[in-house]
This record gives structure tokens, sequence and C-alpha cells, in this order.
């Protein structure tokens, strides 16, 4: 087991890492996702990312459940609303809404989830906004 120059386990300052779980567009936001990963540390320092065929066919209860399973934070990109072939991107929104009222009663500071519009060759625009997000997510704390 490492130890930091802090003199913690190199194990437990890795359990304080904020856990981010991120939802993406196959069509749009992944294959940006993807170019924008290139060159960067290990595997396990990433947040991980959930593919959809569309945000659009994001179910809510599946946001709702990797808060209740420890993410600190849940990030979905998808398309931007004159890009999506599907009209899912205006679903995401309402449905992202209408779940930010509901986490504040359920103890989950809205500001813990995110919706973010991007597109395929803004890779760059995506991980800033990932990166950005899960910096803000890490100031809150774990739930």
């Amino acid at each position: 087991m490492g130890v930091t120059t802090e003199g913690k386990p190199a194990a437990e300052e890795k359990s304080l890492r904020p856990k981010v779980l991120v939802f993406c567009c196959n069509w749009s936001t992944y294959p940006g996702f993807q170019l924008s990963r290139l060159g960067e540390g290990d595997e396990g320092d990433r947040e991980p990312i959930i593919i959809t065929m569309c945000t659009g066919r994001l179910d809510p209860e599946l946001i709702l459940e990797a808060f209740s399973r420890g993410a600190w934070g849940v990030f979905v990109a998808g398309c931007p609303p004159d890009e999506c072939e599907h009209n899912g991107n205006y679903k995401t929104r309402r449905r992202i809404l209408l779940l930010k009222k509901t986490l504040g009663p359920l103890g989950v500071e809205p500001e813990r989830l995110a919706l973010e519009w991007v597109s395929t060759g803004e890779s760059a625009k995506l991980a800033k906004l990932v990166g950005d997000f899960t910096a803000r997510v890490a100031q809150l704390g774990p739930l």
C-alpha cells in the first residue's frame, strides 16, 4: 500500500475522489468523450461512462439508483436541441428539470445533477464540462 506525501494511505485518498457517473448519447456525445480522454491517466482515475442510444431513453430511475449507490454527482451529456434526430433531448430536458425538483426533498442537492448539450466534435468542451462538474461536486462532498 502506498503512502501519500500527507501521510494518508493512498487507498484512503483514492476513496475520497468524487464519484461522478456520466451518461452519454451514443450518437453525438460519446465519440467526442472518447477523443477527450486520449492520453489521460489510468482508467480507474476517470469518471465511469454509461452510453445510452439516446438521452431521451434515459430513465430517471437510473439516475436515482446512481445516487443511492454512492454517486456524488451525475452528468448527462446529449445532443444539442437542433442536432438530435430523435427529439430525445427535449424529453431529457423535461425529465432532468423534474428530477432536480425531486432531489431536494430526498436530501440530494440539485446541483449534483447536470445536463449539458455537446456536439460530436466538441471533445475539449465536453472534457472541460465534466471536469468542472466533478470539481463542483467535490466541493459538495459525498452524500
